[in-house]
C-alpha cells in the first residue's frame, strides 16, 4: 500500500458528491485555520452565510436533493450522519499507511454482515465513503484487496454506477482468490 499526501475530505470530494446528487452548490473555498484547511461554501440556497466543515457542507447539500439520501427512518439518518463523521475523523487521514490499514480493517468488519453501510440500499454514507476511499483502493494490490474482502465487494458493487464513478478510475478486483 502506497502512502500519498492527501486529505480525502476536500473540495474535490464535495464537487463529486454535488455532481452525483445533481444539485447546485454555492461557491466552494478553503479557509486556513491553524495549519488545517477547512472547506467552506457560501451562497447556498441564496443564503449569504458561510457553511464550513466537510460533514456540515455535505449534509446541507444532500438535504437539497430530490431523492432522500438519508435512508428510510430517523435511525437511518442518524447512522448516515455518524458515517459522515467517521469519514471526516478517520477516512480523511487514509494517506497515512497505518491509518489506512486500520480504517480498511474496521470498514471490512462492518461490511461482513451487510451490503451497505446503512439500511438495505445506497445512502449518502456509501457515496461519501466511496469518494473518500477511492484514492486508497486504487493503490491496493490484488493481495491487499483480498485482505479486505467485504470492503472490496462493497466497493466493487458501488463503483459499477457510472454516474457515481464519474471520472474516477474503475478499480479491478480479482474474482478468484490469488492467495490462501
Amino acid at each position: 500500500m502506497k502512502a500519498k499526501k492527501m486529505v480525502a475530505c476536500d473540495i474535490e470530494c464535495i464537487k463529486q458528491i454535488v455532481n452525483f446528487l445533481e444539485i447546485k452548490c454555492g461557491k466552494l473555498s478553503i479557509k486556513e485555520s491553524e495549519r488545517i484547511q477547512v472547506p467552506v461554501v457560501t451562497g447556498l440556497d441564496g443564503n449569504s452565510e458561510a457553511i464550513s466543515g466537510f460533514g456540515t457542507i455535505v449534509i446541507s447539500l444532500a438535504k437539497q436533493c430530490k431523492k432522500s439520501q438519508f435512508g428510510k427512518t430517523q435511525e437511518d439518518e442518524a447512522l448516515v450522519r455518524q458515517w459522515i463523521e467517521y469519514a471526516v475523523c478517520y477516512g480523511n487521514y487514509v494517506d497515512l499507511t497505518q491509518t489506512a490499514r486500520q480504517v480498511l480493517k474496521e470498514l471490512n468488519a462492518v461490511l461482513s454482515t451487510r451490503s451497505y453501510f446503512v439500511g438495505s440500499s445506497q445512502t449518502l454514507a456509501d457515496i461519501v465513503l466511496y469518494y473518500v476511499l477511492h484514492g486508497v483502493m486504487v493503490d491496493l494490490t490484488y493481495q491487499e484487496k483480498e485482505q479486505y474482502l467485504h470492503l472490496s465487494r462493497w466497493f466493487n458493487n458501488i463503483q459499477q454506477d457510472p454516474k457515481l464513478r464519474q471520472k474516477n478510475k474503475l478499480i479491478h478486483f480479482s474474482r478468484t482468490p490469488l492467495y490462501t
